[in-house]
């Protein structure tokens, strides 16, 4: 909020303006932030200055008041990794035992002992989904020399990388989503084609054939859909989360109140603070936000608070009445 326009500062709700510098460090370095499912964790004593949770309950991410990756320690608060020597890590993407790392511009991955156990050899990946992919089923999506490949936690290739592959999705329930030109395939763990998971079997195609004779071939002939657009939201224990359209959890249950998917972020709230994280889980926005200066049963252009539209959402209102946004940069902005 240290871009907020000065004329709406000073009737902007005391909560929403309390904070400090430090945090506007880390949040300028969001590829440091904890995912937002880990973000109720308790923070271990210890000697760091800087320390946040990570996708791991076991460990916590202690960094420089610049950002830069310092350790991973324990619960108990004592270092177990070094991670001085990397220019950054993605502490929210910690899976299969394996931490993606940033040495001289390539990613590698460490196992919870500090061994590089996939040395940093690939390309940095670009996109919604960060500079590195976390371990997937014993897989891992990578780029080396700017073609897209897969490999296992030891380093073997599994799906040779090849210039003609233009995207692959991370492993799901044995499988993994290749586009290669506008034709889409399927590859399982070993790298060989497979049929596609949302497909019908020919039984079931041949009944449907029958029931929709009286239907047109274009109707008959609509795609079954081979990708989640959005996701879910879906409470357990008490918590929020959300879940694919296959009712695979992909953002675990740690809120205490979620707002639907809207331009691909979605609010979070725990405890008394909202945030915002993107379809990858991460927390793109941090918590900053309360619900002070919004009032019940209003809306803005038909969407309650902390839901963005237009690439603004609601997250106030001015001591004059008007209503107060941010961008997706977490900026806030007038909401006319």
């Amino acid at each position: 909020m240290s871009k907020i326009q000065p004329n709406m500062t000073s009737s902007l709700p005391l909560k929403i303006l309390q904070f400090s510098f430090a945090i506007g460090i880390v949040s300028s370095a969001f590829f440091l932030m904890p995912s937002a499912q880990a973000a109720s964790c308790k923070l271990p004593k210890s000697y760091y200055k800087n320390v946040s949770c990570t996708s791991n309950s076991g460990y916590f991410l202690a960094i420089k008041d610049f950002g830069a990756p310092v350790a991973l320690i324990d619960s108990k608060g004592k270092r177990v990794v070094d991670l001085s020597r990397y220019q950054k890590v993605d502490a929210n993407k910690i899976s299969g035992g394996l931490l993606p790392v940033l040495r001289n511009s390539r990613v590698g991955y460490l196992n919870m002992q500090g061994r590089e156990v996939v040395p940093a050899m690939y390309d940095m990946l670009t996109g919604n989904q960060g500079w590195a992919r976390p371990v997937s089923e014993g897989r891992i999506v990578v780029k080396k020399d700017g073609n897209y490949g897969v490999i296992n936690t030891s380093n073997s290739t599994v799906v040779s990388f090849s210039a003609s592959i233009d995207e692959i999705d991370d492993y799901r329930n044995g499988r993994a989503r290749v586009r290669k030109n506008s034709a889409i395939s399927w590859l399982d763990k070993n790298g060989n084609a497979t049929r596609d998971p949302n497909a019908q079997d020919d039984s079931q195609s041949a009944k449907k054939s029958t029931a929709s004779t009286n239907n047109t071939s274009s109707q008959s002939r609509q795609p079954a859909p081979t990708r989640f657009t959005t996701l879910q939201s879906r409470q357990q224990d008490g918590k929020w989360g959300f879940v694919d359209d296959n009712d695979v959890t992909m953002i675990t249950y740690s809120f205490d109140e979620v707002r639907p998917f809207s331009e691909e972020f979605a609010g979070v709230r725990i405890g008394e603070e909202w945030g915002f994280v993107n379809l990858g889980g991460e927390l793109v926005i941090p918590f900053r936000f309360t619900n002070d200066g919004v009032l019940a049963d209003d809306n803005y252009k038909g969407q309650p608070s902390f839901v963005f539209t237009g690439g603004k959402a609601w997250i106030g209102n001015l001591k004059n009445g008007n209503k107060m946004c941010i961008d997706k940069e977490g900026t806030g902005v007038s909401c006319d």
